[in-house]
């Protein structure tokens, strides 16, 4: 049996990496620091210099883990089959938002998962510019700033307020929600998965659809959101899998089933007989 660091400790960790590395390298990039990975997937000098310190730092609260980081694993992607290993695994995207990151926005955040035999046991995200650290533990609850998070009742279909990430994917849902806006709330993207995961926990988002799961980006939201209350599953009704990284359905999460299901039915057409 893996004795797994303090969920502490490992949020301290990562509140230390991302202020000295990302937050004091915010707004501060020359244009040599920004490339390309591929045409229009920003990386900075920041993102590769947080993912080296996370590595140095979470390698040493579990000896013997490995280390799975969205930049490394951009240079060589058979590091994704760690993530079903026998090893313990930190999943890393240490700049979740680089294109708001190289831009100057505020919107941003670093976000860690802690992978045992294929499951995701640990989650943290953390928001450096407002410093608020979600944190949550499988089975032992969510915590936003030290304050469990339990989900309230789950406002009507026309109250849910959301984020859809669909241009240039898919245009036929796309088609199917625009015709159904008026069946919900506001609608906005942040560029930043664990921005919006954070929104979720604290109530002022309700729900965010992805048609992109790579595996660092949802990883630690959806263990914050379930163990919160949430609800979480792809529009086809399967689970959500880390391993899978090209999925024809896409991800919908929600604060709670209910919301799952009206927004599966209101929004995007979708009959609930699963």
């Amino acid at each position: 049996m893996v004795d797994l660091p303090d969920p502490a400790a490992v949020a301290a960790v990562i509140k230390e990496v991302a202020r000295t590395e990302a937050l004091a390298r915010f707004q501060n990039l020359l244009s040599h620091e920004i490339s390309e990975k591929t045409p229009g997937d920003l990386v900075t000098v920041a993102d590769l210099e947080t993912e080296r310190a996370l590595n140095r730092a979470l390698s040493s609260l579990l000896p013997g883990s490995v280390m799975v980081g969205e930049e490394a694993v951009g240079e060589n992607p058979a590091l994704l089959q760690a993530l079903q290993g026998e090893r313990p695994c930190w999943l890393i995207d240490p700049i979740d938002g680089t294109i708001n990151y190289a831009a100057g926005v505020p919107l941003f955040a670093c976000m860690v998962a802690l992978i045992v035999a294929g499951e995701v046991v640990g989650g943290w995200i953390y928001d450096p510019v407002h410093d608020v650290m979600a944190m949550a533990e499988k089975g032992a609850g969510a915590y936003l700033n030290g304050r469990r998070v339990a989900l309230g009742p789950e406002p009507a279909l026309e109250r849910l307020s959301g984020c859809l990430h669909l241009s240039g994917y898919d245009r036929d849902l796309a088609a199917t929600a625009a015709r159904n806006f008026d069946a919900v709330g506001p609608l906005l993207v942040l560029h930043c998965a664990g921005l919006e995961y954070q929104l979720m926990l604290q109530g002022r988002l309700h729900y965010a659809l992805y048609l992109r799961t790579n595996p660092w980006d949802h990883a630690p939201g959806l263990l914050l959101l379930a163990e919160a209350g949430g609800h979480t599953a792809r529009l086809d009704g399967s689970l959500y899998d880390i391993n899978v990284i090209n999925h024809p359905s896409p991800l919908l999460a929600a604060v709670g089933a209910g919301a799952w299901q009206n927004l599966r039915r209101g929004l995007f057409g979708m009959n609930n007989d699963l």
